[in-house]
């Protein structure tokens, strides 16, 4: 291969690109190719790693700037400081500052994550069994004989018992027989202690034998635990439905704490198949992690923020403690009942053919395969049926010829060739522009821009007084909203979705508070955007459509930032404006 260079021409290659373009495609696929994933490259690199490394190295090793490399830091100091662990940095580089305690924490949380989306399930004499496959970077922690041994060791437990593991129940025990034990047994934390059933005596004699050890009490008794929780579970949903129907506990308290949502009892029962597993499992001191938590809450706020707040009600009424990452599971049952009932923005469709069956059924498959984000084909009848009952579409596709109706009639081949779809395509770019939600609740006076250096609280009590003066909430606002905050930080990169009980509004708004300069949120996030959630009943039908539409502020960089340098209100809200037009 060559690489050339000419004046008015340009850089290229010639010669063999494609191999090329392969080999650079293999290696790219062993570098980290997202920010996540680099902040866990450092974050190994830190735990694992026994001297000290520079910034160069990591922005060498990364293939990345010094400057991407040291906003990566940010992210992994916050996540370091979760484990009480700080990041030093001297002349000879980076180096972490804890007890070896905090860093056996730290790594089994980094390990979790990755072993979440690296699990594999390989056939082995006619028999399915699991295996670990980790990051190189990772490998060099464990020896390979050492983890085929331990997972060796728990498939014969499984096979020898009649215990039944979830993934995480499984991926949790394993990590921890992986893991040297801390120096000076147990770092004095006690566990609960419970009375030890015949399936940890038949894991500690495989592993005593396997390994050629004596198992310390302290550790029997944590594999106890891990082992007890396996065991009070039933894995059979149909055996914990049952369960709860008789027991109206669970369930009652659920249907109590979400009457506001005129919930349906496919999430009720969902809700309390997850957590009559989870609710086990906290009470035991053991917490799941869940390796798409920020995902979750950046796709599905509306759906986290109805978790958050069923956070309390669970952790008083079960004495346990939860985290992040269980309300993004339970998050997801939120999720999916928004879904089921969320309304169709796509264009209602009635086909109609006089050409047969068959023909009408192809046609039908056509339309939906081709229009399948713009139409919603709700029937395909004949002539005769659809002059016989009213129409309730937003438009007719005919094969025949069918004039004087209210709504417009597209006449269209049965075979639907190009000319049909392009017509078709016509008609949906002459629909009306959607609302555009999140800018009809903006008000000028709602939105703020202020040089100032804030906090999250200063931030939000400077736009909840606003939004009091204004008529748009009671005074009560305020510390609805601060405390809603202390649940769980409703940042989201750049964007702060504050918000409080709707009881709480009078009329429906969202405030904007702009911030050029940063406001300093939770967990050192760096917010430049607030927009204060001041929404009630009034608007209940249109929440999906609202958040939808922060969902695509979010993921348009380019009006973030124009945004945040908007110099006053007016142009703020004319910037947000663009966001649902159409290129």
């Amino acid at each position: 291969m060559k690489l050339v260079r000419k004046p008015n021409d340009g850089i290229y290659f010639t010669g063999d690109v494609a191999t090329l373009a392969n080999h650079l495609e293999k290696k790219a696929n062993d570098r980290p190719q997202s920010k996540e994933e680099r902040c866990h490259c450092i974050l190994a690199k830190l735990l694992l790693g026994s001297a000290s490394i520079t910034i160069q190295q990591l922005s060498n090793t990364l293939y990345v700037s010094r400057s991407t490399v040291e906003n990566d830091l940010k992210k992994v100091k916050q996540k370091l400081a979760q484990f009480g662990l700080q990041l030093a940095i001297t002349h000879t580089g980076l180096s972490l500052i804890g007890s070896e305690h905090q860093k056996r924490q730290a790594t089994v949380e980094l390990i979790s994550q990755y072993w979440g989306k690296r699990t594999e399930a390989k056939e082995l004499n006619g028999q399915l069994v699991r295996h670990a496959q980790l990051p190189d970077n990772l490998n060099q922690l464990f020896e390979p004989a050492l983890i085929k041994n331990i997972l060796t060791a728990l498939t014969e437990l499984i096979e020898k018992s009649t215990l039944s593991f979830t993934d995480y129940e499984f991926q949790s025990l394993a990590i921890h027989l992986m893991m040297p034990a801390p120096t000076g047994g147990s770092n004095g934390a006690q566990p609960v202690v419970t009375p030890f059933i015949a399936e940890t005596q038949l894991l500690v004699q495989i592993l005593e034998r396997r390994f050629e050890l004596t198992i310390p009490d302290f550790e029997q008794e944590y594999l106890n635990r891990h082992l007890v929780t396996v065991q009070s579970k039933d894995t059979s949903v149909q055996t914990i439905q049952t369960e709860l129907r008789q027991s109206v506990g669970l369930p009652q308290l659920l249907r109590q704490q979400l009457a506001q949502l005129a919930v349906d009892e496919e999430l009720i029962q969902g809700l309390a198949v997850h957590l009559s597993s989870a609710l086990r499992r906290l009470a035991m001191g053991l917490s799941i992690n869940n390796p798409y938590t920020d995902e979750i809450c950046q796709n599905f706020p509306q759906a986290f923020d109805q978790a958050v707040l069923l956070k309390p009600v669970l952790e008083n009424q079960y004495q346990i403690q939860m985290n992040e990452d269980e309300l993004a599971f339970i998050s997801l049952h939120f999720e999916a009942f928004f879904e089921r009932h969320s309304e169709d923005a796509r264009l209602s469709v009635v086909v109609v053919c006089s050409s047969g069956i068959g023909t009408s059924q192809l046609l039908g498959q056509r339309l939906a395969k081709t229009f399948a984000q713009e139409l919603r084909i709700t029937r395909i009848i004949a002539l005769g049926e659809l002059l016989a009952t009213p129409i309730k579409e937003s438009l007719v596709i005919s094969t025949i010829a069918i004039k004087g109706l209210s709504v417009p009639v597209i006449e269209v081949s049965p075979l639907l060739n190009r000319h049909d779809i392009g017509i078709i395509r016509q008609m949906i770019t002459e629909q009306p522009t959607p609302t555009n939600h999140l800018v009809a609740l903006l008000q000028p006076e709602l939105t703020i821009v202020t040089q100032e250096q804030l906090t999250d609280q200063g931030a939000i009590e400077l736009i909840c007084q606003r939004l009091i003066d204004q008529g748009y909430a009671k005074p009560t606002v305020v510390q609805a909203a601060l405390a809603r905050e202390a649940l769980a930080s409703t940042a989201l990169g750049r964007v702060a979705l504050p918000h409080a009980d709707s009881q709480l509004i009078t009329k429906p708004a969202i405030g904007l508070l702009i911030a050029p300069q940063s406001i300093n949120w939770q967990h050192n996030d760096k917010v430049q955007l607030v927009f204060f959630m001041a929404l009630n009943e009034t608007v209940h039908g249109q929440m999906r459509a609202i958040y939808h539409d922060l969902d695509q502020l979010i993921e348009t960089p380019r009006l973030l930032k124009q945004v945040a340098q908007a110099s006053d209100g007016t142009a703020a809200l004319a910037i947000l404006a663009q966001l649902n037009q159409k290129n």
